[in-house]
């Protein structure tokens, strides 16, 4: 009898023994995460999605330099990325990432990333020559994913169409702001015909431009008959409106 129970006890304390083993692995592990690339990529990735200004679905990013081995010690800890270099989210830069005990950075460790954008570009289509005026058709948009976005690139056709061109250019040249600019439709010194509105009276008189200016811009006119200089927009070529309200 007491054999049979004293066999009992040991396959039981044994049993009890391999748990007790078991759970003491398991709450180690749980205790004791590592960062490892997968977890490092998705949280970097979420940071830069939430905060870039670039629209969704523009954006890719390379980790650069080799993950450095982050075992979390027991405890409350907790861990977060953050931008360190350039906030522009874009080109090469810098993201820390911050381990906290109790709310308690106590360690930061660096990562270089790569981030590129899927940017558009206007270039052109054909042969175009200085001093022409820009049409529809002679340009077209174009995307490449850049590390950077020269300063006076132009991304939209709307930008250029309509615009006299300061530069001969060759198909598939990206334009710039420096290669155009907006058609002069008053010239200094040209006569203009000042129309004069007030809704119910409409007055035309002509006048002399003081000013350069193209379409939608305010120059000074001076007025013929009466010899007064006044501000007046461009609606046309050599034409200027003054509206009264």
């Amino acid at each position: 009898m007491f054999k049979r129970i004293t066999g009992k006890l040991i396959v039981l304390s044994s049993i009890c023994g391999l748990i007790i083993c078991l759970g003491a692995g398991n709450l180690f592990a749980s205790e004791n995460p590592v960062i490892d690339q997968e977890k490092l990529n998705k949280a970097i990735g979420l940071h830069i999605e939430k905060n870039m200004p670039w629209p969704q679905g523009t954006m890719r990013f390379e980790i650069l330099s080799s993950l450095p081995e982050i075992a979390l010690p027991s405890g409350h800890v907790s861990w977060k990325v953050d931008i360190k270099g350039n906030d522009n989210y874009l080109g090469d830069t810098y993201f820390a990432v911050k381990l906290y005990n109790r709310g308690i950075m106590f360690k930061e460790e660096s990562i270089r990333v790569r981030i590129e954008i899927l940017h558009e570009f206007v270039v052109s289509v054909k042969n175009l020559g200085r001093d022409s005026i820009i049409g529809a058709h002679d340009v077209s948009v174009q995307k490449k994913w850049v590390r950077s976005i020269p300063l006076n690139s132009v991304s939209g056709v709307d930008e250029v169409v309509g615009k006299l061109l300061l530069v001969s250019i060759r198909p598939n040249t990206e334009l710039s702001r420096n290669m155009f600019k907006e058609v002069t439709a008053v010239k200094r010194g040209k006569m203009v015909q000042i129309v004069l509105d007030s809704g119910a009276i409409n007055i035309t008189t002509m006048g002399l431009s003081e000013e350069d200016g193209a379409e939608g811009s305010f120059v000074k006119v001076r007025n013929i008959t009466s010899n007064k200089t006044i501000y007046a927009r461009v609606v046309g070529e050599s034409k200027v409106k003054v509206d009264f309200q």
